[in-house]
C-alpha cells in the first residue's frame, strides 16, 4: 500500500479561506497522513478545526500563544503511535493496517528563534543516532541555505552540527 503524506505550513488556521481550501485539497488528494504546521491556534478551537476536516485520528503540539504548533491527523488506513513530543516536533511510528509495514516519522516546525532552532538540531541529531529503520523527517525547518532565499526575516541558516 502506498501512503500519501502531506505537510502544510498554514501560517494560521483561522483565516476564512483556510477551511474551504483544506477541504478541497483533502477531497482531491485523500492523504493518509497530514501535518499542519504553524496553525497558531490550540485547545478546543484546534479540536473543532481538525474535526471539521473529517479526521477522527489526530495529535497535536499546542501553539505557543499565536505562534507555532503542529497538528498531525491520519486516516483509518494507518495507525500512528506517538513516541515523543517536543514543542518543535512530533516523533512517531506510522504503520499500515493492510500489511503492517512501518516507518518512523518526525514532523518539524522549527522555531524562528535561532537559539531555540539550534536546540532542535541537537535533538534531531540525538534521534538520528538511535534510528536504524526507515525514517522520514519533514515540515518547516525555518532555515535556508542562502539568506537571499528569505524575505523580511532574520538570518536562519541551519546549524553545522546536523
Amino acid at each position: 500500500m502506498d501512503i500519501k503524506i502531506f505537510s502544510w505550513n498554514v501560517q494560521g488556521c483561522v483565516h476564512s479561506r483556510f477551511l474551504p481550501a483544506a477541504r478541497q485539497f483533502l477531497r482531491d488528494n485523500r492523504p493518509d497522513l497530514i501535518a499542519f504546521v504553524e496553525p497558531r491556534i490550540s485547545g478546543s478551537t484546534a479540536d473543532c478545526v481538525i474535526s471539521s476536516l473529517g479526521f477522527l485520528n489526530s495529535h497535536r503540539v499546542e501553539a505557543d500563544g499565536f505562534s507555532g504548533g503542529i497538528w498531525l491527523a491520519w486516516s483509518d488506513d494507518i495507525s500512528v503511535d506517538i513516541i515523543s513530543n517536543h514543542f518543535q516536533f512530533i516523533h512517531c511510528r506510522v504503520t499500515t493496517k493492510v500489511n503492517s509495514n512501518s516507518f518512523l516519522a518526525t514532523i518539524v516546525y522549527a522555531s524562528p528563534n535561532a537559539t531555540r532552532r539550534n536546540a532542535l538540531w541537537h535533538h534531531l541529531c540525538d534521534l538520528a543516532s538511535v534510528i536504524h529503520s526507515p525514517w522520514i523527517l519533514f515540515g518547516d525547518f525555518n532555515a535556508t541555505l542562502c539568506d537571499s532565499e528569505r524575505q523580511g526575516c532574520a538570518s536562519a541558516k541551519p546549524s553545522k552540527a546536523f
